[in-house]
């Protein structure tokens, strides 16, 4: 079963997080966390809206698997210290909310700050901080478990319909501007990865499955990787047998040091041998002598 994601936002912002992030930004906590309610729904309402659209799941993973997640955190009470905290975990997510959004990211966040009451820049970050937990979920599924294209469309229409009713009745005006009414969870059975009722997962370990694609992929990978480490080990081999061949000293030529070389001035002269010669051509001296051939000497 898949991690049910409007829980798992929304358990991020605690009391304890929510009175940090007011001080922060000198926000009421009554305001602050009606942004926040308002918040978390826009950001998966908009996300599912963007992979509804044509080539959108794919554009997502292709941004999810370009990011850096190491200073991405994976709570927001990490990231609600200073001032200074929250801009540094909000600036890596500004393209991921673009990529939601694209330019209708500066008027939904005046939305959400007329309904709460926030400035539109508090409105902002706190939209920023659900979006950076959120990118750190996905984006670290997507390259260390193989989350796809297809399963992140899969898990965000399979809670398409909470994301809309979860949209707070004095955000009306966000709901016209991204389309909400065509958030609608498909009919037919539940799928694994788009099942919503185990609330178990957590931001460090969520219960996003793993895709057959993603294991392959990872297969394929693994399986290049011994591929070239076995060739890397052949070209080695090679090398060492070829420095190891001896080399003459007047030309470099490679000899073979275990074979035995004779010398031209070695001569057969056994008894068998000459007698063959003396058969075959009279005689059994040098034929290129001076004199008549076949005449012994």
């Amino acid at each position: 079963m898949a991690v049910h994601l409007l829980s798992l936002l929304k358990e991020q912002f605690t009391p304890t997080v929510v009175d940090q992030l007011s001080s922060a930004l000198n926000e009421s906590s009554a305001n602050t966390l009606k942004a926040i309610n308002g918040s978390i729904p826009t950001l998966l309402g908009g996300l599912t809206r963007r992979v509804q659209a044509s080539g959108g799941p794919s554009a997502i993973i292709s941004y999810l698997d370009k990011g850096d997640y190491g200073n991405t955190p994976y709570d927001v009470s990490q990231a609600v210290d200073t001032m200074q905290t929250i801009t540094e975990a909000t600036t890596a997510d500004e393209g991921f909310l673009d990529h939601i959004f694209g330019d209708k990211l500066t008027r939904t966040t005046e939305l959400i700050s007329v309904y709460s009451g926030t400035k539109p820049q508090s409105a902002k970050t706190i939209l920023g901080l659900a979006g950076s937990v959120l990118m750190g979920v996905l984006g670290r599924q997507e390259q260390e478990k193989g989350l796809t294209a297809d399963s992140l469309k899969s898990l965000l229409l399979g809670q398409a319909t909470e994301f809309r009713k979860a949209l707070p009745t004095g955000l009306d005006g966000i709901g016209s501007l991204l389309g909400f009414d065509e958030l609608v969870t498909p009919a037919g059975p539940q799928t694994e990865v788009q099942g919503a009722d185990n609330l178990s997962g957590t931001p460090v370990n969520p219960n996003i499955p793993k895709s057959t694609e993603g294991d392959r992929r990872k297969e394929n990978v693994r399986w290049l990787r011994w591929a070239l480490i076995a060739i890397a080990v052949l070209v080695l081999a090679l090398l060492i047998q070829k420095c190891s061949q001896n080399e003459n000293s007047t030309d470099g030529v490679s000899t073979d040091s275990t074979s035995r070389v004779e010398s031209n001035e070695v001569e057969d002269t056994s008894a068998a041998t000459k007698k063959s010669i003396q058969d075959a051509n009279g005689q059994t001296s040098d034929s290129t002598a001076s004199g008549p051939l076949g005449v012994k000497k």
